[in-house]
């Protein structure tokens, strides 16, 4: 569900030093090793974000009954993945202080350390 492909080109001399010394054409060789995806879930609603991040770890994770003032992280295991997400609490809200705000986000960013991969925002349908 989470495994993406890289391709790398280029272009390549035309000499027999290079091509002897080229890797092997392995799909492995070429996917970064990510020990962990690392994903924010930003959006208007508590409830709407936890069910949200519920529904990826397919786990009871988060409650949406109860709105947090604060960024939430959690840990969970999606079949040989780690995958942590941090549900940020309502930053999208108009008379949100801008120190407030701000407490938010670096709280978010050392939440994410050492950085997010993913910004999932959720939008009611």
């Amino acid at each position: 569900m989470f495994s993406a492909e890289f391709t790398m080109e280029a272009a390549a001399p035309d000499n027999d030093d290079f091509n002897s010394q080229r890797r092997s054409s392995s799909p492995d060789l070429h996917r970064p090793n990510l020990s962990e995806l690392r994903v924010v879930l930003l959006g208007n609603s508590w409830s709407q974000r936890s069910s949200v991040g519920n529904f990826i770890l397919r786990a009871a994770v988060f409650n949406t009954e109860e709105e947090a003032d604060c960024c939430q992280r959690v840990r969970g295991q999606l079949k040989e993945k780690c995958i942590v997400l941090v549900n940020t609490p309502d930053l999208l809200l108009p008379d949100i202080s801008e120190h407030k705000l701000t407490e938010h986000v670096e709280t978010c960013v050392s939440l994410c350390d050492p950085g997010p991969h993913v910004f999932l925002l959720v939008l009611q349908p």
